[in-house]
């Protein structure tokens, strides 16, 4: 099922992993946005039952996923523009939620130029919000 073609897709690219996370962080990330007391100091005092949040666990398996299939194609040409970008706005939106703000803006530009280098026509409405985003945090 679909275990299975997850495990498939992760030994040829990882492409089908980090949609699934560019997904789940996308609606994390947002709904941190729309609350900007999620400060350091609100953390502590988030509602319990939140659906659209991570736990450690999912935290660490994100890290190290993600890492690892950046790790595997950035040199990959093979892998193609468009994949990266969603890669690489996956893990900028990855250290956001982490308070990585400043790793998470490097990632956010990479994005921009690999897009702008490979004349992608894809929308980078996304990724330019959270770099303008991010360029109020990391400083």
């Amino acid at each position: 099922g679909r275990v299975r073609e997850a495990v498939v897709s992760t030994q040829s690219t990882g492409t089908e992993i980090v949609e699934i996370w560019n997904t789940l962080l996308k609606s994390v990330v947002k709904m941190e946005e729309a609350a900007p007391e999620t400060a350091l100091s609100g953390l502590t005092d988030k509602v319990e039952d939140e659906q659209e949040s991570l736990d450690e666990a999912q935290e660490a398996e994100a890290i190290q996923m993600l890492h690892a299939i950046y790790d595997l194609q950035q040199n990959n040409t093979s892998y193609g523009a468009s994949n990266m970008v969603t890669l690489l706005h996956t893990l900028a939106l990855l250290h956001c939620h982490l308070l990585g703000y400043v790793k998470a803006q490097e990632f956010t530009s990479e994005a921009i130029k690999c897009a702008k280098e490979s004349e992608l026509q894809m929308d980078m409405t996304p990724i330019n919000h959270l770099h303008s985003f991010l360029a109020t945090k990391a400083c």
